[in-house]
């Protein structure tokens, strides 16, 4: 058997707020644009610390992860009131675990009695469909630079009482191609860190002046669309003027702040795991 083949069948135990579910590393890395997905790359092996060799904890509500797991096994999200549960829940809950886990969700289709507008079946001219995939390419390496340096804290946060996750990402995009972006995390510590991991998925999306272009013409909708994804998340943009200290000429660039907090509420913790006084059966 060759190691691909051994990796790709390797088992996991995820044990969500208490309650152990097991998979295949390949059933999550199928899905690399998702939290778990980029989690479980092989590239990030060394930055996980898992517990009786194949086991990882996650701080979130067991009972919904059920859902969660559904979608990487069969490719379909379950809606609230078909879910396999002992307890109902509520599709804002189903909601908040999607948003949290980063699991795609198709567009709301129109109403079959409401009118298709016009701007919707009209042809995107080439340079419209260029624009389009270079802001998808570009989303995409947000999300998995703010995966990466999420992951790169979990366990740092982790054990925090009453102080949660807070993790600032800041890069600057430059609006002449000589100049790289730069990329800061905080807080800052001691032995490795993210910033060469995010700089390699940043770096091809922003070659040249494209970042710089993308944020100048659709800054605000992608923050939007991120602090939309990233519940806790809040997304700060600002244009900003330079001067060369070669010549003395003025140039500009974009700065981005990401901010990414997630605070512990431990009342929640123990209501949404094995802990709970409620006996509750689960159905996997």
């Amino acid at each position: 058997m060759s190691n691909l083949k051994y990796k790709s069948k390797e088992r996991i135990i995820l044990n969500v707020g208490g309650i152990k579910y097991e998979t295949y590393r390949s059933t999550l890395t199928a899905y690399p644009e998702t939290m778990l997905g980029t989690m479980f790359e092989e590239r990030n092996k060394e930055l996980l610390h898992p517990t009786n060799g194949n086991e990882y904890y996650i701080d979130r509500n067991g009972r919904l992860f059920y859902c969660i797991l559904q979608f990487y096994r069969t490719g379909k999200i379950p809606s609230a009131d078909k879910a396999k549960c002992a307890i109902p829940i509520t599709q804002k809950e189903l909601d908040a675990e999607l948003d949290y886990f980063m699991i795609p969700r198709p567009k709301r289709l129109l109403s079959k009695t409401q009118p298709q507008p016009k701007s919707q079946v009209t042809k995107l001219s080439l340079r419209s469909r260029t624009v389009a995939a270079e802001l998808d390419d570009f989303i995409t390496a947000l999300k998995t630079a703010i995966n990466r340096a999420i992951l790169y804290f979990q366990k740092r946060f982790i054990m925090s009482k009453g102080l949660g996750f807070n993790v600032t990402l800041e890069m600057a995009f430059y609006t002449s191609d000589r100049m790289q972006p730069v990329i800061t995390v905080l807080p800052t510590t001691i032995g490795k860190s993210p910033v060469p991991q995010i700089a390699e998925v940043i770096n091809q999306p922003a070659f040249g002046t494209r970042a710089y272009a993308l944020l100048n013409g659709f800054g605000d909708k992608i923050g939007e669309h991120l602090e939309e994804s990233y519940p806790g998340l809040c997304w700060d943009l600002l244009l900003l003027k330079i001067c060369s200290d070669s010549d003395g000429s003025i140039d500009s660039m974009y700065r981005v702040r990401i901010q990414i907090c997630d605070e512990f509420d431990y009342e929640e913790i123990i209501k949404n795991c094995c802990l709970s006084t409620t006996s509750l059966k689960y159905c996997y």
